[in-house]
C-alpha cells in the first residue's frame, strides 16, 4: 500500500496533488494529521495512503486488475460495432472509473455528449466511440516566394486509413483510448493529384526556368498525414559581383628573426623602412557579375561594382595607370586608414633607444630625444642628432652627426660612404709606395753581376724577405678589406689586380719566374688607380660631439668635440677640433687640428697625424705626445705652449713656447 509524509498548505490541496501523482481519485486516499500550522511553520504535515479497497463481502479483499488474471472475464470489456451508425458502444463494468478521450482517434459521447477532457464514468452510464475514418488524399498549392527566386509547393497529404478497438478490452481503472485504438490501413479514395496535375499547375503559373526534375519524386515520398513543403523550381541567381578591394603592403612584420638560428634578436631594428618607388598598396579593380534569371523567366541583375579611390597624403603618389600607391621618398610607410597612406621621411623617437624600441635604421634624417643603450645601433642615410648620450653603441651618420651629450665607448662613423672610400684609398697608397721600391730593388739586384746565377724568382723573394717582410701580409690584409666592401667605386680590375699581387707575395708566389714582370704591371696600374681615385667629401659634413670617452670615431668631413676627448681613436677627412682636452688615443686629420689641451704626462701616449699640407695648432701641451706630418714623427718630452707645427719648404716647422716650470 502506498504511503507518504508531506507538507502543504491544506489538506485539500495535498489530497488534489496526490491524486494527480498516484492516478487515482481524490476520495480514494486516506490522510492523517500528524501536525498542524503553527508558530513556526504555517503549513500541515499529514500522512497520505491509498484507501484499502474491499469486496462487498465485508471479510474478502478488493483485488487490482494487476491481481486478477487477463482473461477474467469479469474484467474484459467487448465493444459493440454499430455498422449502420459507424460507431461503437462500449458497455462498462464496475472497476471502471474514468475515461480519458483520444479526440485524434476519433470522437468520444458521455450519454449523448460529446467529451474532449477526462471524465469520471460509473457503470450505468452509456460510452459511445465515433471512430475517425480516412480516405486520404493528396494534394498541393503552388507560391511563388521571394519575389520569384522559388516555387514551393505546399503539399497536404493525409493517410487512408481508420481507427478502431480491439475486440476484447482489458478493463482498468481507467480507459485510456490512445493506448487501446488500433490503426488499419485502407484502400485510398480520397483526392490524389498526379505529375500532370503538377505539370499544369507549373504552366498555369507561367513558371519557365529553374523547374526541378525530381519535385515530383519527392511529393511521393511525402508518407506523414499533415503539410510538408517541396521545391518546385528555383531561380539561378546572378554570380557574385567582385568589389574593388586595396592589397595593404605596410603590414608590421617580424624583425630581428633569424629562420636559420631560429632566435630573435631583442637589439634589432623593430620598423621597417622602404626605399623610394616602393609600392604600398595596390588597388585590385571589382569585377561584375553575370546576370541570373528568376522561375518567371524575367532577369536577375548582378549587384553593382563598389569602387574605392585611395586618399594621398605626404611623399606618395599614383602610378601611371593609377592603381599603385608609391613612395616618392624613402621612409617609413604610414597607412591612416583603408584608403589613406603617407610616408614619413623624418624618424622622431621620443625616448631612449632601448629593448622597447629596438635599434634605428631609417634612409632619412633620424632626431632621438634621449640616449642610446648599450648593444644598440642607430643607421641613418641622412643626419642623426641625438639629445642624449650614447653608451658603447654603434652610431652610422651618412650626411652628419650632432651629439648633445657624452660618448662612453661605442663607434661613431660619420659619411661611412667617404670613411670607407678613403681607407681604401689610404691602403692602396700604402701598399703602392711599398710595393713600388720592392720591385725596382728587386730589378736592381737581378741585374748585378755578383747575382747572375739568382733568378728573377729569387731576387723578389729576397728582397721581400730582408727589407719589405710585411708587404705580403699587407697584400693579405687588402685583399679581405676589398672583398667585403660593397662601393661602386669598386671596380672587378682593382680586385683582380690585388688578388694578383697577393698570389705573387704570399708563401711560395714570389719564385715564380712570372711574379716579377706580373707584379710589375700590377704595379704600374696601381699608380694610375691611386692618381684617378678621388674622394669627394660633401660639404658641412660635420661630426659634433660634448664629451668622448674610449671611443672609435670614424668621420668623412670635420671633427668637433666642445669639451674633451679621453682615450679615444678619432679619424676625420676634414678639419679636427678639440676646444677641450686631448689626453690619450690617437687623432687621424685629413685637414687642420686645433686642439685645447694636448696629451698628460700619467697617461698613454696621445698621438696627432695629419697631412703635410695642414696644420696643427695647440694652446697647451704635455709632454708624452707623438705628432706624424706625413711619414716624420716629432717627440714632445716637454710642456709647451701655443704650439704650431706644419711644414713649409719640403721641413717640418714646430713653433712654441716652453712653459716655465713654476706655470706647469
Amino acid at each position: 500500500m502506498k504511503e507518504e509524509t508531506t507538507r502543504g498548505k491544506s489538506i485539500d490541496n495535498i489530497r488534489n496533488e496526490y491524486a494527480r501523482k498516484w492516478d487515482c481519485q481524490p476520495e480514494d486516499l486516506d490522510i492523517e494529521v500528524l501536525d498542524k500550522p503553527g508558530f513556526l511553520s504555517r503549513q500541515w504535515k499529514v500522512r497520505v495512503c491509498m484507501k484499502a479497497k474491499q469486496t462487498d463481502s465485508t471479510d474478502a479483499p478488493f483485488l487490482t486488475c494487476e491481481e486478477v488474471e487477463v482473461n477474467e472475464p469479469s474484467l474484459q470489456i467487448r465493444p459493440i460495432w454499430n455498422e449502420e451508425e459507424k460507431k461503437y458502444l462500449v458497455p462498462l463494468i464496475p472497476s471502471v472509473r474514468q475515461i480519458i478521450p483520444y479526440p485524434l482517434a476519433g470522437a468520444t459521447y458521455f450519454n449523448g455528449e460529446l467529451q474532449m477532457e477526462p471524465f469520471s464514468v460509473k457503470e450505468e452510464d452509456r460510452i459511445e466511440f465515433i471512430p475517425c475514418d480516412n480516405l486520404g488524399h493528396r494534394t498541393w498549392d503552388i507560391v511563388l516566394r521571394q519575389n520569384g527566386l522559388s516555387a514551393v509547393a505546399k503539399v497536404k497529404y493525409e493517410k487512408p486509413g481508420r481507427y478502431e478497438l480491439p475486440e476484447v478490452i482489458q478493463a482498468d481503472t481507467r480507459l485510456k483510448w490512445e493506448d487501446i485504438v488500433i490503426w488499419k490501413d485502407t484502400p485510398p479514395e480520397g483526392t490524389y493529384w498526379d505529375n500532370g496535375h503538377l505539370q499544369a499547375d507549373i504552366v498555369r503559373l507561367k513558371i519557365v526556368h529553374g523547374v526541378r526534375n525530381e519535385a515530383w519524386s519527392e511529393i511521393l515520398n511525402i508518407k506523414e498525414t499533415g503539410e510538408a513543403e517541396v521545391v518546385v523550381a528555383e531561380a539561378t541567381l546572378p554570380s557574385p559581383t567582385v568589389h574593388t578591394r586595396f592589397e595593404d603592403f605596410v603590414g608590421e612584420c617580424a624583425v630581428g628573426y633569424d629562420e636559420n638560428k631560429e632566435r630573435i634578436d631583442f637589439f634589432a631594428s623593430k620598423r621597417n623602412f622602404i626605399d623610394e618607388g616602393a609600392v604600398l598598396a595596390r588597388k585590385i579593380p571589382g569585377q561584375e557579375g553575370s546576370p541570373g534569371k528568376d522561375v518567371l523567366g524575367r532577369p536577375i541583375p548582378p549587384l553593382p561594382v563598389k569602387d574605392l579611390q585611395f586618399k594621398l597624403k605626404k611623399n606618395v603618389q599614383l602610378s601611371e595607370d593609377g592603381l599603385e600607391v608609391i613612395a616618392s621618398c624613402a621612409g617609413f610607410p604610414v597607412r591612416v586608414d583603408e584608403t589613406t597612406y603617407l610616408v614619413e621621411n623624418i624618424y622622431l623617437l621620443n625616448q631612449d633607444v632601448d629593448l622597447e624600441t629596438g635599434s634605428v635604421e631609417f634612409p632619412r634624417d633620424v632626431f632621438i630625444n634621449g640616449n642610446v643603450q648599450d648593444g644598440f645601433h642607430v643607421f641613418s642615410g641622412g643626419k642623426v642628432e641625438i639629445q642624449g648620450s650614447v653608451s658603447k653603441a654603434e652610431i652610422r651618420a651618412e650626411k652628419g652627426l650632432k651629439i648633445l651629450r657624452n660618448v662612453l665607448g661605442g663607434h661613431l662613423i660619420v659619411g661611412v660612404r667617404y670613411v670607407v672610400r678613403a681607407e681604401l684609398l689610404r691602403r692602396l697608397k700604402e701598399f703602392y709606395e711599398a710595393l713600388n721600391p720592392c720591385l725596382l730593388q728587386a730589378a736592381e739586384l737581378f741585374g748585378c753581376p755578383e747575382a747572375e746565377r739568382l733568378k728573377t724568382g729569387q731576387c723578389l723573394k729576397l728582397v721581400i724577405e730582408r727589407r719589405y717582410p710585411d708587404l705580403p701580409k699587407m697584400s693579405a690584409d687588402l685583399e679581405k678589406f676589398v672583398l667585403k666592401m660593397k662601393d661602386e667605386i669598386l671596380t672587378q680590375e682593382i680586385v683582380l689586380l690585388i688578388r694578383t699581387a697577393k698570389r705573387f707575395l704570399v708563401g711560395l708566389g714570389p719564385l715564380d719566374p712570372q711574379a716579377l714582370p706580373l707584379l710589375q704591371r700590377v704595379d704600374q696600374a696601381l699608380e694610375q688607380i691611386v692618381l684617378n681615385i678621388s674622394v669627394e667629401v660633401p660639404e658641412k659634413l660635420e661630426c659634433s660631439v660634448t664629451y668622448i670617452q674610449g671611443a672609435n670615431v670614424e668621420c668623412g668631413g670635420s671633427f668637433i668635440c666642445y669639451k674633451g676627448a679621453y682615450n679615444s681613436t678619432v679619424q676625420a677627412g676634414g678639419d679636427v677640433k678639440i676646444e677641450g682636452v686631448c689626453r690619450g688615443g690617437k687623432v687621424i686629420a685629413g685637414g687642420n687640428v686645433e686642439i685645447g689641451e694636448l696629451g698628460g704626462s700619467e697617461v698613454s701616449i696621445t698621438t696627432v697625424q695629419f697631412n703635410g699640407t695642414k696644420r696643427l695648432k695647440v694652446n697647451y701641451c704635455h709632454p708624452n705626445v707623438m705628432i706624424i706630418v706625413d711619414k716624420e714623427i716629432i717627440q714632445i718630452e716637454e710642456p709647451y705652449r701655443q704650439l704650431e707645427v706644419y711644414r713649409e719648404r719640403g721641413m717640418v716647422q714646430v713653433e712654441r713656447f716652453k712653459v716655465n716650470p713654476k706655470e706647469s
